[in-house]
């Protein structure tokens, strides 16, 4: 999967840092509505009294998208509660503290120099398009460059993260007055990227450069395949990129799968029927939370 695309995918909170502006939306090839898939876990042990759905999601999405349907909304319905990655994003300015906290640092080397020489004239454009100011950059973590500059990138394409799936259940479970929980803290989920190794990190920032071209394909790409429940297809594009080295898939990905899966094991060792909504990009593959429930002896069905 390319940088940005694994972003789209497997961050929650890749939107923190966003342009001032907000452009005009660029005219996108993706569907209009689909069934993106939909997993019901179930124990068959005693112990095992609870049980979940698992619900892939991209955090961003184009506006005017049914990606709505009856047996998601009857599942929905169904909950007890609903879990998602991160909770508190929707204070805007509290994350971008957080964000400011770990990703400015002292001494940093201009964000020309932790590039090639032969990508910095297209830094250069991307910056330019970015509307962050260089000294700003300069003055952040590689990490925290990257993904400020993909979130411009997104941006750019007129997507909005309040158009996201998971602020869209939210609200809907707010409104049926049913509890809301998180897997991750802001902190937590920025803090994988902040203890990445520089090396990895100049990586991301080299992706980001590389991939600036093709933004809208790689988005359209991804989008189709998820809203269609097209599991293969979401693998096919996890092929390459920044996940496809073992320490940083296993820092960005397996990692935190494996601590999802051991949350939730606790949580259905109790009653009740949890709505899990996470992105797309830890639902499927080898690595996937429903292999690794599947492993402690949950049944998993593949509903939509």
């Amino acid at each position: 999967m390319k940088y940005v695309q694994a972003l789209w995918a497997i961050l929650a909170s890749a939107c923190l840092v966003a342009c001032s502006n907000t452009p005009e939306p660029v005219q996108l090839d993706t569907a209009k509505e689909g069934k993106p898939a939909l997993w019901k876990v179930t124990g068959t042990k005693a112990e095992q009294k609870g049980s979940a759905y698992l619900f892939g999601t991209i955090h961003i999405l184009p506006k005017g998208v049914n990606w709505r349907t009856a047996v998601l909304e009857e599942a929905i319905s169904d909950s007890d509660q609903l879990i998602i990655e991160v909770l508190g994003l929707e204070d805007t300015q509290n994350a971008a503290k957080i964000f400011a906290k770990l990703a400015i640092s002292p001494n940093q080397p201009e964000i020309e120099k932790r590039i090639k020489p032969s990508l910095r004239d297209d830094l250069d454009a991307v910056i330019d398009k970015s509307n962050i100011p260089e000294f700003a950059l300069n003055r952040m973590e590689s990490w925290a460059a990257a993904l400020s500059l993909a979130s411009a990138q997104t941006n750019a394409l007129g997507l909005d993260s309040s158009e996201g799936v998971e602020k869209k259940l939210v609200a809907q479970f707010g409104e049926l007055k049913k509890p809301v929980a998180g897997l991750e803290s802001i902190e937590q989920q920025l803090g994988y990227f902040d203890t990445l190794p520089e090396s990895q990190q100049r990586d991301m920032l080299t992706s980001v450069v590389e991939e600036a071209a093709d933004t809208k394909g790689s988005f359209e790409k991804l989008f189709n395949a998820w809203i269609s429940g097209d599991t293969d297809g979401i693998v096919e594009l996890s092929k390459g990129g920044i996940l496809e080295d073992p320490k940083t898939r296993e820092k960005l990905l397996v990692a935190r799968n494996k601590d999802w899966t051991e949350q939730l094991d606790k949580k259905m060792q109790g009653p009740g029927l949890s709505f899990v909504a996470v992105g797309a990009a830890h639902l499927v593959g080898p690595d996937a939370v429903q292999t690794m429930l599947e492993a402690r002896g949950y049944k998993i069905e593949k509903i939509q």
